[in-house]
């Protein structure tokens, strides 16, 4: 095994659904039960990776089911790319990514830049309310959809303690 990827397993592509009221189905794979002793799920629940499926990188978490298994969402984009549909067989390489890293888009980084009070309340959020409040700006594709975005960030920043709900 390359020494970048500290894990290594197969998995076929599977249907999983999530949610009690109304089902999201999502393509994944699932970690052999083997594998979980070895990783700090204790610690971290949700534990980042950074990784490859059929040799595609990704950057994703491992999420619990509620029955004991875990596993990793098999992106649209990752599928095609790959060439890959429901039922195939794929080879997961992944090491353990930095648990607290957040990717931040320019346009809000810039923003907090220039708002030290929204600056200070940003610092203060949690690595996951940080990742969910960059994910919302960064999913905008055009200007006006960014800025409106950015909006609604300060407001979650400032009136809901980081929470766009």
């Amino acid at each position: 095994m390359d020494s970048y990827f500290t894990h290594e397993f197969e998995s076929e592509i599977a249907k999983f659904g999530v949610g009690k009221a109304r089902k999201v189905w999502y393509r994944v794979v699932f970690m052999p039960p083997e594998l979980e002793s070895e990783l700090p799920f204790d610690e971290f629940p949700r534990l980042r990776v950074d990784g490859e499926i059929a040799e595609i990188p990704i950057a994703s978490a491992f999420m619990p089911t509620g029955d004991g298994r875990r596993y990793l969402i098999v992106s649209p984009t990752l599928l095609k790319d790959a060439g890959l549909q429901l039922g195939d067989r794929v080879n997961v390489r992944f090491r353990i990514a930095d648990q607290d890293h957040v990717d931040v888009p320019q346009a809000l980084v810039k923003a907090l830049d220039e708002n030290a009070e929204a600056s200070r309340l940003w610092e203060a959020l949690t690595p996951g309310k940080q990742r969910a409040l960059a994910f919302f700006v960064a999913g905008a594709k055009r200007a006006p959809t960014v800025e409106k975005r950015l909006a609604e960030v300060f407001h979650a920043l400032t009136e809901r303690n980081g929470s766009l709900r």
